[in-house]
């Protein structure tokens, strides 16, 4: 199954190389998917920015998934040689196999992503995406003339985002001191504390991109380059 899966991948990359040519290459930035999709409408720019910012979150979601895989597996692992009655170790026999589930769910999703993506930009997605787009440095100013939904929607985001930066930063806080108890004495559930970062993760890249995407619509709805507009953020 898994040749099988690999040779699927090497096929549709020879697909994409063909028919995209040199916009093949995977923009690394949102700013570069922009400027390779040079002539799309700003509705379709900003339908696949959408996506390529859940495509983000993603990416986390499934690392979270696979740390909780690791973590029920070690979970099992300790209890079956702890010799924990049979009762325990069905619940955790259990939550393992729905750790699982979710972790094929997550990851099927992330392929559709993926597909969605191809669909409206044109560029193949068929590797991870490495560079997290940055949080904005300070909420720009609303040109003159945006409409009132698109500032208070600005207002908003920038608000969540505030919010997960500080529960990101109290979450690294937290982690580094538990690895220090954790160099010291292996007594602390770092596995934990590993989830929770990349939970905290999460919910800041959601925040990121929620920003990075209102600007984006201010931007198309200005007349102002959008690719600008988010290189400048």
């Amino acid at each position: 199954m898994k040749r099988i899966k690999g040779l699927c991948l090497v096929l549709m990359s020879l697909f994409v190389v063909t028919t995209t040519g040199a916009r093949a290459d995977m923009p690394q930035t949102d700013a570069d998917l922009v400027a390779q999709m040079d002539g799309a409408t700003a509705d379709k720019v900003i339908a696949a920015l959408e996506v390529y910012y859940d495509l983000h979150v993603s990416e986390l979601v499934v690392q979270n998934m696979n740390e909780q895989r690791t973590g029920a597996m070690f979970a099992l692992q300790r209890a079956t040689a702890g010799g924990k009655s049979k009762q325990e170790l069905a619940k955790l026999q259990q939550r393992s196999k729905e750790v699982a589930a979710e972790r094929t769910r997550k990851i099927e999703e992330n392929q559709n992503l993926r597909v969605k993506l191809e669909s409206l930009s044109g560029i193949g997605f068929l590797n991870p995406l490495v560079m997290a787009p940055d949080a904005p440095m300070a909420m720009k100013a609303a040109p003159s003339g945006t409409s009132a939904d698109l500032v208070q929607a600005q207002k908003d985001a920038w608000a969540v985002l505030e919010k997960a930066q500080a529960a990101w930063q109290e979450e690294r806080l937290i982690l580094l001191d538990a690895q220090q108890r954790y160099d010291e004495t292996r007594d602390v559930p770092i596995g934990d504390h590993l989830r929770a970062m990349t939970r905290a993760e999460i919910a800041l890249a959601e925040a990121v991109g929620a920003c990075r995407l209102i600007e984006a619509k201010i931007a198309a709805a200005g007349g102002q380059s959008i690719a600008d507009v988010l290189s400048a953020l």
